[in-house]
């Protein structure tokens, strides 16, 4: 399977549009810092309280503030008017602006507390900050994995039953079989807003649940559905969520070591008056972007290789690679997916491998009787 020169161009885009953030990103932090504007931002905030926890508040909502202004025209663009010039998203403008909204304004009461935290362990913990940083990473990804099938996916879509029982049936066989928990099958209206297609398999242990789009299960056959969760299935069989997470915690900790070196070195330079000072926030975000970019690939490689071992699992587990080819050439097609995009694209940016591969996977294993022989069932 070739990638549609319409798919080509789509991602063309996609790719130039990350190097664009990235390097505004840059500027507006390398602006920040340079012309003083942060250091004098928290001088003309500092009249309005002296306790620190509003002022380091205070200073995150400004800050927050102007770079949601900034950076909205590439926001819009990016997911707004590419998707419609590419016919991807049925969203009206209405639409887009209120989840665009609410998803800003979550991000905003999440990054807001964990700045907060984070700067407390800077002013109290100066020489083990990171290390309790790195763990509240953790906690934090964590407890965000736990609350988002029941909190947030409930605030940008519904939840609808399943109609289709014969198909409800045949997910709860497959977890049956496997001995994974499952509370119930569900549908979400995705079509109102994309025509792409997804499905997920969300939340821990009892509550953990199938999530299946309503475009999803009006392209694809029951055994193409089954294929994708029993990807899923082989994500939650090898701890996939938990082995993400703490790999996560260690490249962040380290990433958090590693800017304790920039902070304590530079701070003084910049007229701040320690590694706790707010003014020096756009400084932090500037060694942590930097540091971010370097970790990228290396966080993405191991994904891709965990996303590679579920793969086999849900080919061991259905026993039909031929149903799994059609399934991912379908995905391919309804989602303009760069099928073979390029070795330095997908070094960086790809946490999936890249659909060809996947497909190349499965013609492989097809005529393999050795490796479909092998014992699946009941492993946990």
């Amino acid at each position: 399977m070739r990638t549609s020169p319409e798919a080509k161009e789509y991602h063309k885009i996609k790719n130039r549009l990350f190097v664009i953030n990235l390097l505004f990103s840059l500027l507006i932090l390398v602006t920040l810092i340079l012309s003083g504007f942060s250091s004098s931002l928290k001088s003309a905030l500092s009249g309005f309280s002296s306790n620190t926890l509003f002022l380091n508040g205070l200073f995150i909502l400004v800050l927050s503030l102007i770079f949601y202004i900034l950076g909205f025209p590439l926001e819009f663009y990016e997911g707004f008017v590419l998707e419609h010039r590419f016919k991807l998203s049925n969203q009206g403008l209405s639409s887009y602006l209120k989840d665009n909204f609410k998803k800003s304004l979550l991000s905003l009461v999440i990054g807001l507390i964990a700045i907060e935290v984070l700067y407390l362990f800077l002013a109290g913990f100066a020489q083990v900050w990171w290390i309790l940083a790195a763990g509240g990473w953790f906690l934090l990804t964590v407890v965000l994995s736990k609350i988002t099938p029941n909190v947030f996916i409930p605030l940008f879509y519904k939840y609808l039953p399943l109609k289709d029982e014969e198909l409800r049936q045949k997910i709860k066989e497959m977890f049956a079989q496997t001995q994974t928990p499952l509370k119930d099958v569900y549908m979400i209206d995705f079509s109102a807003k994309t025509k792409k297609l997804n499905a997920m398999v969300a939340g821990f242990g009892k509550s953990r649940r199938v999530i299946l789009t309503d475009n999803l299960l009006a392209e694809l056959s029951h055994d193409e559905i089954l294929s994708i969760v029993a990807h899923e299935l082989g994500h939650y069989k090898n701890r996939d969520t938990i082995k993400i997470i703490v790999f996560s915690a260690l490249i962040t900790g380290i990433m958090f070591f590693l800017s304790d070196i920039i902070l304590k070195r530079s701070f003084y330079y910049f007229g701040y008056s320690s590694i706790a000072d707010i003014a020096g926030f756009p400084l932090f975000c500037l060694g942590m972007l930097i540091l971010g970019l370097f970790s990228l690939p290396l966080q993405n490689g191991f994904i891709r290789a965990l996303e590679t071992k579920a793969d086999m699992d849900s080919l061991k587990l259905t026993q039909k690679p031929e149903v799994f080819i059609s399934m991912m050439e379908k995905l391919a097609r309804k989602n303009l997916a760069d099928v073979q995009p390029s070795r330095l694209v997908e070094f960086m940016l790809y946490d999936h491998p890249p659909i060809g591969k996947r497909i190349k996977l499965a013609q492989e294993k097809k005529g393999s009787e050795s490796f479909f022989s092998k014992e699946e069932g009941g492993e946990k």
